[in-house]
């Protein structure tokens, strides 16, 4: 089975635009897989892909381990970030291949089907209300006073946890992110005692209106130096709080902050490669490893949780993306037994179900692992009209 074709799509999703890969062979079989990058670095992936094409084109679809050592041998100067992602979304996407080849879903080409349904949260809760209602058929949270009719809305559901980002309402209402966002002006990455004060406040407020047994877990990202997650950390310590999530480059953060604080704490969504994610694990830095699979592909997003599983941690799957990339979390909690809770967005702009072919089927707070050949989930690509194709 000869590979033909690579095409990159991307459509704009309201505040996101979700990209995805294809991967056409000499047959009718065809694999997918969601490349998503967080902040539209679209252009310099689909560089990579035509610096790829040449390694790729006329190869065995099947033979995905020779596939991934070549494009990995051309790349080995220039290692990670935008070129790994590259390299995973083409591994991804031959996983689909390699399982639609035998009409099993991606999960049954590694073993017992560790689980029949996935956990997942609500994540950017509050978020997308605070940050870009434009874009949703839905009430805005423009102050705090918005807070208590929107944990109605929450406290109707089955969830047992909920993400939010940082909401700061002072000037006008946005989500804090100095760590990715220029125009906070915030190089420095202070935390002033306002900002602070407004953080308290937002997630005191969720606390106070959500059903008790709800909990948050609050997303601090980038954001924040050492000596301020303690500051935060010990300011939400009186809540209901599931996890911090954290993004950094050095365990040693969390090594100080997890002494000061019993709240959980999530990293290595970003961490890309199993040798990073190792790193971490091993100076038991956090309670939880969250994995992205579009990222990280998934012979390694196996491999990191199968260490985790070694080292007695659970893990989590990082997905804000579109429901082929959360078909794609849910193969891999089919995969690995230590499996803890998956991620989702709700606050989703009307009319995206029309361009996947499958939708998620949710009952309650769980996911039902799909059972279609692949990831069980393709584009209908006349519906997407923006793509880059490295044909010859």
């Amino acid at each position: 089975m000869k590979i033909k074709n690579i095409k990159v799509y991307n459509y704009t999703a309201g505040w996101r635009e979700w990209s995805f890969i294809k991967i056409e062979t000499d047959r009718k079989t065809n694999g997918w897989a969601e490349c998503t990058d967080t902040f539209k670095n679209l252009n310099g992936f689909c560089g990579i892909i035509e610096d790829f094409k040449f390694l790729i084109l006329e190869e065995d679809a099947l033979n995905i381990e020779r596939i991934i050592w070549k494009l990995k041998s051309k790349s080995k100067s220039s290692p990670g970030s935008l070129i790994q992602r590259a390299i995973s979304a083409v591994e991804n996407a031959l996983w689909d291949i390699k399982a639609k080849d035998i009409q099993k879903p991606v999960y049954e080409l590694f073993g017992k089907k560790q689980r029949q349904k996935m956990e997942i949260y609500w994540s950017h809760c509050g978020t997308t209300r605070v940050r870009t209602p434009k874009f949703l058929n839905k009430p805005a949270i423009t102050s705090l006073k918005d807070v208590k009719s929107f944990c109605e809305e929450i406290n109707k559901t089955e969830f047992k946890v909920i993400k939010t980002n940082l909401a700061i309402f002072r000037k006008k209402p946005q989500i804090y992110m100095p760590g990715h966002v220029f125009t906070f002006e915030n190089p420095e990455l202070k935390l002033s005692q306002s900002i602070l004060n407004e953080i308290v406040c937002w997630i005191k407020e969720l606390n106070t209106y959500l059903r008790n047994d709800i909990h948050i877990a609050v997303d601090l990202n980038f954001n924040f130096k050492t000596k301020d997650l303690i500051k935060i950390a010990k300011s939400l310590k009186n809540f209901r709080i599931k996890w911090l999530e954290i993004d950094c480059r050095s365990p040693k953060t969390l090594i100080e902050l997890k002494k000061t604080t019993k709240i959980p704490i999530v990293t290595g969504e970003t961490l890309i490669e199993f040798f990073l994610m190792k790193d971490f694990i091993d100076q038991k830095c956090a309670n939880y490893f969250s994995i992205d699979l579009p990222w990280n592909g998934l012979t390694d997003s196996i491999k990191i949780s199968k260490y985790c599983k070694k080292k007695k941690y659970n893990i989590t799957t990082h997905n804000y993306n579109g429901y082929l990339g959360t078909f794609m979390s849910a193969n891999l909690a089919a995969i690995v037994p230590n499996f803890f809770i998956g991620e989702m967005d709700f606050d989703e702009v009307d009319g995206v179900e029309k361009i996947f072919t499958d939708k998620p089927k949710i009952n309650g707070r769980y996911l039902k692992i799909p059972s279609k050949p692949g990831w069980g989930c393709e584009l209908i690509e006349e519906r997407i009209n923006k793509f880059y194709s490295a044909k010859i």
